[in-house]
């Protein structure tokens, strides 16, 4: 495989650069401009929707830490009455974190269009 990738390296045809001449940027510029423009309330309003996906993950995968919590209050908070709050984290922190950062994960293209979920 190294030696097809290789050859297909070697032998395929060289690119060739094609620059557009100034007078067609001068004349395409103004056109550009209002385009970009236009997609600016769009553009906001995907980057600011990403930011909120991924600082649910985040959210998400900080929510993993309750597991050893809850493992530390099942193990040395048992005899203080701790094992049930201990079972919830664990829970908590080894069920349902991991299934959320999963569901934000493959939510994140949808929150990039801007739609508003809430989970």
């Amino acid at each position: 495989m190294i030696l097809l990738a290789i050859a297909g390296i070697m032998f395929a045809a060289p690119q060739k650069a094609e620059a557009i001449d100034p007078v067609t940027m001068a004349i395409l510029a103004p056109v550009a401009m209002k385009l970009a423009e236009a997609s600016k309330p769009y553009v906001i309003r995907s980057i600011i929707g990403t930011g909120k996906g991924v600082f649910n993950i985040g959210k998400a995968a900080f929510e993993v830490l309750y597991l050893p919590v809850g493992l530390g209050e099942i193990t040395i908070g048992l005899p203080f009455k701790k094992g049930r709050a201990g079972l919830k984290h664990i829970i908590r922190g080894g069920v349902i974190a991991p299934t959320k950062i999963v569901v934000h994960t493959l939510l994140l293209p949808v929150y990039m269009t801007g739609a508003k979920i809430n989970i």
